[in-house]
């Protein structure tokens, strides 16, 4: 099996923000039940999907530099290399919300099993940084799909009308 980092990259990539989303439901049924399990496992998908932001950004940056030594450029369109570098950017830039999203989530799960008046703190706390997650990632992803999808990258005509012609008999 030849796995590449592009490869690793688009198996794992979703995983911080829509682990992030994912995590908004038990978090919010958990406060609103006031359910400590419930919260705890918001918690922990919260924290897990947080920490998977390490191997997308180790995979994403090994992929981008097999781009610059021209492994994958044959694969791509020559308006990929734009994308490529916002892509980049706006991961660098916005990551950070994510690897937060993990530590904060994490520290709500140590202090929702030792401390249990401390579990709602936890929840609401994580709960705001698995919404930004959540944000950060979409907008991220926006980017990293116009790499390879150039359908993506045009904007649609709002109202338009389908070309059709016809043959002269």
């Amino acid at each position: 099996m030849n796995t590449t980092p592009e490869h690793l990259h688009l198996a794992l990539n979703h995983l911080p923000f829509l682990g992030a989303l994912f995590a908004i439901f038990p978090l919010i049924i958990g406060l609103l039940t006031r359910s400590r399990p419930t919260i705890v496992s918001g918690l922990a998908i919260a924290a897990f999907a947080g920490w998977t932001t390490p191997f997308v950004m180790a995979t994403g940056e090994a992929a981008y530099e097999r781009y610059e030594r021209g492994a994958v450029a044959g694969w791509l369109d020559p308006g990929a290399g734009e994308f490529l570098e916002i892509h980049e950017q706006r991961a660098h830039r916005w990551s950070k919300i994510l690897y937060a999203s993990a530590g904060i989530s994490t520290l709500g799960l140590i202090l929702a099993l030792r401390r249990e008046k401390w579990v709602v703190l936890a929840a609401v706390v994580s709960l705001l940084f698995c919404a930004a997650s959540t944000m950060a990632g979409v907008w991220i992803a926006e980017s990293g799909g116009k790499i390879r999808r150039p359908d993506f990258r045009a904007e649609p005509l709002i109202n338009a009308e389908p070309q059709v012609e016809f043959e002269e008999e």
